[in-house]
């Protein structure tokens, strides 16, 4: 399709696959720090050479004006989502555009969202889908974000909008400075829990690849009506996590178990900034945004027949605790839906507090 200059184009070429996966290298070369995506995962998504492949139909569309690539999109239909949640939505990920390109980046959404609607979709999300794709900014414009969150630009915003999406949900990131008090207050969370007939074993101390399945069926029983959430399955989790044994991963992510079962689990990770993030030379980050002192709680569940007896609080407690035994100095607690007060409260009673917001977008078809 072409329009006033601006082309849109299906992304089906090998060489148009790695100007995709290329384009935040460009978009994001002026930033001090920021996480670039991993190329070949990228280009094996589009190729469909994922293990998520089997139940995801994808078409990628790129904006280009006079032949140079200025924004580009993925427009998914997540089948395993729609078997769960019974609802015709479809997903667009892979969103990056030049700040300018606007009208570039409009018409590329406009395109991507008929393509849905012409798969039967009924609605379009961007900015959360389990796995995929993570929400957007709206503040902390600039700095790192956490581990596996978006650095957006503030120009997206404005495209979504003008493209006709709607903020669907909100959600936060939160970080702890782990003081000597905290710390104390931690090690006691542990102990109640001990106390109370919960085990809380890091993954290494359960055996990592039984860890992995126990995670794996834990977060689906945890997650079973979280929103955005679709359930994952073993065979999926296991090649995507085993290669982390060797890592503080294996230390830092936690289970709970009662009476041999496990009832919670926490997927943790160290600082990752200086292994994965593009940092400009000479420059030095925060100390709670990275550089070798800021470990991140990635994912937290509790089975539902366990809540209430703060098991969540343990394993988040004994997860710093093993960061801080690092030399970590802060620890994220991510990503938190804002209407999620009960993990809102484990944010808060691990002395965590807001460091930033973000969004998903929604547009009916």
């Amino acid at each position: 399709m072409s329009l006033g200059g601006i082309t849109i184009e299906r992304v089906d070429t090998r060489d148009a696959c790695q100007e995709f996966a290329r384009l935040p290298y460009h978009i994001y070369a002026a930033r001090e720090a920021w996480w670039p995506p991993d190329i070949q995962s990228e280009i094996d998504m589009i190729t469909r050479k994922t293990h998520f492949a089997p139940f995801l139909d994808l078409e990628a569309f790129s904006a280009r004006r006079r032949g140079r690539m200025v924004a580009r999109v993925s427009a998914v239909v997540n089948h395993r989502y729609i078997q769960h949640w019974s609802e015709q939505l479809g997903h667009l990920i892979h969103f990056e555009a030049y700040e300018g390109e606007e009208d570039a980046a409009v018409a590329m959404i406009e395109a991507a969202a008929e393509s849905l609607a012409g798969r039967g979709m009924k609605a379009a999300r961007s900015g959360f889908a389990a796995f995929l794709d993570y929400p957007y900014a709206i503040d902390g414009y600039g700095r790192l974000p956490s581990f596996l969150l978006r650095g957006n630009p503030p120009h997206y915003h404005r495209c979504f909008k003008r493209a006709g999406f709607e903020t669907e949900k909100g959600q936060t990131d939160f970080t702890a400075e782990l003081t000597s008090e905290l710390l104390e207050r931690y090690r006691r969370s542990v102990a109640a829990a001990t106390a109370a007939g919960v085990a809380i074993k890091s993954w290494r101390e359960y055996g990592f690849l039984a860890a992995i399945d126990a995670w794996t069926d834990v977060t689906n029983a945890a997650f079973l009506r979280h929103w955005g959430w679709n359930p994952v399955t073993r065979a999926e989790m296991r090649p995507m996590l085993a290669s982390l044994w060797e890592t503080p991963v294996a230390d830092l992510s936690m289970l709970a178990v009662i009476d041999d079962e496990p009832v919670g689990a926490v997927f943790s990770v160290p600082d990752m900034t200086t292994m994965l993030a593009q940092v400009r030379r000479g420059v030095r980050l925060e100390p709670s945004r990275g550089g070798g002192t800021r470990g991140a709680l990635v994912n937290i569940g509790v089975k539902e027949s366990a809540r209430g007896r703060g098991i969540a609080a343990a394993m988040a407690s004994r997860s710093f605790l093993r960061m801080a035994e690092r030399r970590m100095r802060f620890a994220g607690y991510t990503l938190v839906l804002d209407d999620n007060w009960a993990s809102r409260r484990t944010a808060e009673s691990l002395g965590a507090h807001i460091t930033a917001n973000f969004i998903t977008y929604r547009r009916n078809l």
